[in-house]
């Protein structure tokens, strides 16, 4: 008796199956590839919009407290002399010849798509997104050239060189005050009539896309650059990162839509735009990573590491490029002279945990008490903007963002009165333009307290223990790192952010004292982080624990079932039905598709001895209704029960069929993602 495989080809070996072009095509992770590239593509972003923010800072600067020096160079009898020198700057300037190359060979590479795609069996929708996302990437790599022709026209100025406090006492002390009050109207205007969703940090409106699934707009997020760059330029007190943040968000968020991605890779998106806002602001991949991972997704699943932290460091290799290499703080040694300094340490923290409450109880409470005021927005934000500018008068240092000043309490150059002062006014001018609705970061206004409390801590803690403290500059480091654990409820965010500052390894011993010390003293208080506590009083509801059927996406449910023709003859289409187990088929004609066959009403149709042998599919088609890829499967469930059906078809981002989903097929996906 012969076998039962008699006179039928050897099977072929394993190795060689799983490299055939169906291998290839089915089974390859075409998803996730797309979503890696379009994290690395959300990192560029965010560095040139890092580098962006920064110039765009300085040249506002430069035309409000320096106009007149400016425009005379221009426009006076000096220009020719200037013109000369900007050329010879634009010359020197490092222009990185190697992103234009990088940018030709990817639109080589996205032109050559297509035949590339038909020899390694990719799909054509796929061909589709991966062109899409290299052509992002090459504008994004073309737009690095102005920023450098923007930043070499500023270095052109003398005036701007020894940064802002020194454009500060140059200036009159009247601009101290109308130069904020200035800023933040003008900010308000583009806000009212602009942009009414340009207003607030930056951070919560992506925290609020990540946990509601709702989109951040790009044009939105232009107009908050543009208004955070006039309330911070002309003095105003807040944090840059805030409109970097939310535009690495915008970005992913518009790539995310463009592309038909799932919910749950658009929220990973999202954190991946926020870290690389913070990587990029402060040069720091690590901080930035664990920022995204910590604060925005509250998630360290391993599948969400790799793009966020490809999205960080592409960020800061942008952002270096741009801003020139290196952190714009300074370098901090630190070596444990004693070991009973870590006691020292943990006062150090419980401290910057008291500090840190107050700046968040103070940002909050001005926030509601400029709300209760009668007046309008912009007369609000003048209000705000004019009170930083008293308190500058009494403290020009707290004015901008403060980097010389915090440069100074590393170096231990600042006496501890001047330290202490600029501590209380830092925590009362950024209240005021926070809680007047000026946009802007509270991130930053955050390190620069840190830096404050650590250095006149230190300070006073040399003078009581001489023989134990080694000096107050680290102290100051460890403020930082400390008051932006408490403020954010990100220990851990914390120390590798002035882990990476600093330099110094030996640093991160005090520092996790001092940060976990901070955060869980704020977290027994309040609670809440600052954004936390913000997304709660916008009614935002974080969701923790097992992801409701809102939190999941139609194309985590799809059943991905190839249309069919709408004149299938009886026989075939009887075939079909009696092998298949899809629970239902899409049905077009030339005209696109028409609606959906379900398999079970089709059985039975097709089983009756009284059907007419001459029908087609068409015959036993039903109008159906269409989901998007993107929509979220609480809503799924809705239609279907509106509808009395079990399934739906579902329609990708160019309007044809994806697929079909099922009551079923929704239970399974929710029970693999909470298995």
């Amino acid at each position: 008796m012969d076998p039962p495989n008699a006179g039928q080809p050897a099977p072929l070996p394993l190795w060689l199956r799983a490299s055939g072009p169906f291998r290839r095509a089915k089974f390859f992770p075409w998803e996730r590839v797309l979503v890696t590239s379009v994290a690395a593509v959300v990192g560029l972003y965010g560095g040139l919009a890092a580098g962006l923010f920064a110039t765009s800072i300085r040249f506002v600067q430069l035309i409000l407290f320096r106009g007149a020096e400016v425009f005379g160079t221009l426009f006076g009898p000096e220009r020719q002399m200037w013109g000369r020198y900007f050329l010879e700057r634009l010359v020197a300037a490092h222009w990185h010849l190697e992103f234009a190359a990088l940018a030709a060979l990817i639109l080589l590479a996205a032109a050559a798509l297509p035949w590339l795609g038909a020899s390694a069996r990719l799909p054509i929708f796929e061909a589709k997104r991966l062109r899409a996302v290299a052509l992002a990437a090459a504008l994004g790599l073309a737009l690095y050239y102005p920023l450098v022709l923007l930043k070499t026209f500023n270095g052109t100025f003398h005036e701007g060189e020894g940064g802002f406090f020194e454009l500060l006492l140059q200036a009159p002390k009247w601009l101290w005050v109308a130069g904020p009050a200035v800023g933040a109207v003008l900010a308000a205007l583009v806000v009212r009539y602009l942009s009414p969703e340009s207003g607030g940090h930056g951070v919560v409106e992506v925290i609020q896309a990540v946990h509601e699934r709702s989109p951040i707009r790009g044009r939105v997020a232009v107009w908050k650059s543009l208004a955070a760059g006039l309330v911070i330029g002309s003095g105003g007190s807040a944090g840059r990162e805030g409109p970097v943040v939310h535009l690495g968000g915008a970005v992913a968020s518009s790539l995310s839509r463009f592309l038909s991605l799932p919910r749950s890779e658009t929220s990973l998106l999202l954190a991946a735009g926020a870290g690389a806002g913070i990587a990029a602001s402060f040069q720091a991949p690590l901080a930035g990573a664990l920022f995204a991972l910590e604060i925005v997704l509250s998630d360290f699943d391993v599948r969400t590491f790799a793009p966020v932290v490809l999205a960080c460091v592409t960020a800061t290799a942008t952002s270096r490029a741009l801003l020139g290499g290196g952190t714009e703080l300074r370098m901090v040694a630190w070596s444990l002279t004693h070991p009973s300094e870590i006691a020292v340490y943990l006062l150090l923290g419980l401290l910057a945990g008291l500090c840190a409450l107050a700046y968040v109880k103070a940002v909050h409470g001005a926030e509601a008490l400029f709300h209760q005021l009668p007046l309008r927005p912009e007369l609000k934000a003048a209000a705000g903007g004019f009170a930083v500018g008293v308190i500058g008068l009494l403290a020009p240092r707290v004015l901008g963002t403060g980097i010389e000043t915090m440069n100074a309490a590393l170096a231990g150059q600042l006496a501890f009165g001047t330290l202490v002062l600029a501590l209380f006014c830092k925590l009362a001018g950024t209240s005021a333009t926070l809680g007047a609705g000026s946009p802007g970061g509270s991130f930053f206004p955050a390190v620069f307290l840190g830096a404050m409390l650590g250095g006149a801590f230190g300070h006073l803690a040399q003078r009581a223990l001489p023989g134990i403290v080694s000096g107050a500059d680290a102290y100051a480091a460890v403020g930082m790192g400390a008051v932006v654990a408490g403020a954010t409820l990100a220990p851990l965010t914390g120390v590798l952010m002035m882990f990476e500052l600093t330099g110094s390894y030996q640093i991160v011993l005090p520092l996790l004292v001092a940060c976990g010390t901070a955060a869980a003293l704020v977290q027994g208080v309040l609670g809440g982080s600052i954004y936390t506590i913000g997304a709660r009083r916008r009614g935002i509801r974080l969701s923790r624990g097992a992801p409701a059927l809102r939190d999941l996406s139609v194309a985590q449910a799809l059943d991905k079932v190839a249309p069919i023709a709408a004149d299938l003859p009886f026989e075939a289409l009887l075939q079909l039905v009696g092998s298949t187990a899809h629970a239902a088929f899409p049905v077009e004609d030339a005209g696109g598709v028409i609606g959906l066959l379900s398999v079970r009403e089709a059985r039975r149709a097709l089983l009756d001895p009284a059907v007419d042998r001459a029908s087609t599919a068409r015959s036993f088609t039903k109008a159906s209704q269409a989901l998007l890829l993107d929509d979220d499967l609480g809503a799924a469930v809705h239609r279907l029960g509106e509808a009395g059906v079990s399934e739906a078809l579902v329609l990708d981002g160019e309007g044809r069929p994806a697929g079909v989903v099922t009551r079923e097929g929704i239970l399974e996906a929710w029970r693999r993602v909470t298995a």
